[in-house]
């Protein structure tokens, strides 16, 4: 026999396909990896190294559903996991827009070919940030352990997590009042001082609010980004730590209720 040749069955066959689909789900919403700038050659491939790495490891469920069910709902899982992991990204978003708001940038949104929508110039330096701190704490290893750690709190084949969306829900909420309380602050102050100007303008009717607020609001806001940078990325990288922590914690109970598998037909 050839010592170089290796035997592969269906049951291994469906296991990869399922690992695979996994993996592609979770690749197509993840942080950096799903970014609309990363080209799809380049998604498919990260998807089928991952997959042929952890495919090795990955435990399937006792009485494992049909492959035709099962493809669906690994897809469904790792589409989950990967948006919920990228709620810290969207959450320093939109902490962004609400600054951009407060500031009066929004009145100056261009497109965004990237984003594909309309984006204030806090935007762009706010993900260029999050990415760059984001790779420079390795949390992009720490993306791919969920995945790797998901295959045995979930193993493939089984039942959909039933907890599983009332996580992701509780995340969402989580992400937008983290949201709010990474702009707030800035947001209230550049409140107060379009509270000054309206008081300057009714104690001097002759000042013109709007060419005496929107540059005061605009320096001002710039100048407390500039200063609250450092607390700013602290806060960013709390942001991406949580959200990881989350996503393990929420497969981890989401395993513990999966729902009851169909018998097997898997080969």
């Amino acid at each position: 026999m050839n010592p170089l040749s290796a035997t592969v069955d269906g049951g291994q066959v469906a296991s990869l396909f399922l690992v695979l689909l996994r993996c592609t789900g979770f690749i197509v919403t993840a942080p950096i990896f799903g970014h609309r700038a990363t080209p799809r050659p380049v998604k498919a491939g990260l998807a089928a190294i991952l997959a042929i790495t952890l495919a090795g490891g990955a435990a399937v469920a006792p009485g494992a559903q049909p492959i035709l069910l099962a493809a669906p709902i690994e897809l469904l899982i790792g589409v989950s996991m990967g948006f919920t992991l990228a709620l810290g990204f969207s959450a320093v978003e939109s902490a962004s827009r609400l600054l951009s708001i407060q500031m009066g940038l929004s009145l100056g949104a261009v497109f965004d070919p990237v984003g594909g929508e309309a984006s204030t110039p806090f935007d762009p330096l706010f993900a260029i940030m999050a990415g760059l701190l984001f790779l420079l704490l390795n949390l992009h290893l720490a993306v791919v352990g969920v995945l790797a750690d998901s295959f045995t709190t979930l193993p493939i084949g089984g039942g959909w997590p039933s907890s599983l969306f009332a996580s992701v829900a509780q995340l969402i909420a989580l992400s937008v009042e983290i949201a709010v309380r990474i702009a707030m602050p800035l947001a209230l102050i550049l409140m107060l001082a379009e509270l000054a100007v309206a008081l300057i303008s009714r104690a001097i009717p002759q000042v013109n609010v709007f060419f005496l607020g929107l540059p005061l609001k605009i320096m001002l806001g710039i100048a407390l980004v500039a200063l609250a940078l450092p607390n700013i990325l602290e806060g960013m990288a709390g942001v991406f730590r949580f959200m990881i922590s989350g996503t393990a914690q929420a497969a981890i109970v989401a395993g513990t209720v999966v729902a009851s598998p169909l018998p097997s037909v898997m080969p």
